[in-house]
């Protein structure tokens, strides 16, 4: 008796579970020295906003550009703290995430791409295409 107090509710939580943010990456960016590289990933305000009000976790991923199948995830930080935290600011035009990944890992991937990838638990998912590591829209 109690579902049929709530009939939508089951509809609702189906569609918001669809939703997706597919995020332009605006910048991609890596700094290499030492044991590991830093990879950076800038957005825009709007869509870093989405990620936060929904709190969707993701990684941004390391793939090869000319083979799909060799990824690497890579935790995501905002201003040295992870963004699965969600307490980073969206103030501004740009939000730049950042990770690390082993300088012996990188050096597997010669053409080095990434993308962003992941879910929430009840507000949809996160998927980007894939974008050369270096290139850059600002």
């Amino acid at each position: 008796m109690k579902a049929a107090k709530y009939p939508l509710l089951g509809v609702t939580l189906a569609a918001m579970s669809s939703c997706a943010l597919h995020p332009d990456l605006i910048a991609t960016h890596i700094k290499e020295g030492g044991e590991a590289a830093s990879v950076e990933v800038t957005l825009r305000s709007s869509d870093a906003k989405v990620i936060k009000d929904r709190e969707i976790y993701f990684s941004i991923v390391l793939v090869d550009c000319e083979n799909s199948r060799r990824q690497f995830p890579i935790q995501p930080y905002v201003a040295e703290r992870p963004a699965s935290e969600f307490d980073f600011s969206v103030a501004g035009k740009y939000v730049t995430f950042h990770g690390s990944v082993p300088q012996h890992i990188l050096a597997n991937y010669p053409r080095p791409c990434v993308f962003l990838r992941g879910g929430s638990y009840t507000l949809g998912k996160i998927e980007s295409a894939s974008v050369r590591l270096g290139k850059s829209q600002i």
